[in-house]
């Protein structure tokens, strides 16, 4: 079996062609980074994760452990954070 070579794309161009907001995407993905961060540190199972935020389940951790955050609002993101007591900044500018 011949495989096609691999495509390498930063977020913006990956974004473009699923047709999402970059800026929403460029900002799960970062909250996501810092979540699988800080479990991979602390050792922190996908179970465990699940049990510390209400109505999050194992599936939904999956899930975003996987980058499968299409699903997953912002809200909820930071709700995951603040379980693992990590604060967020968003920072806002004018282009």
């Amino acid at each position: 079996m011949k495989l096609g070579k691999i495509k390498t794309q930063n977020l913006a161009a990956l974004a473009e062609d699923w047709g999402i907001d970059y800026q929403v995407f460029k900002i799960k993905s970062e909250l996501v980074d810092t979540i699988k961060s800080y479990c991979r540190e602390h050792s922190i199972s996908q179970r465990k994760l699940a049990s510390m935020v209400p109505g999050l389940t194992q599936d939904r951790v999956s899930k975003i452990l996987s980058g499968q955050v299409g699903h997953m609002t912002i809200d909820k993101l930071i709700e995951i954070l603040s379980a693992l007591r990590i604060k967020v900044a968003i920072k806002a500018k004018a282009a």
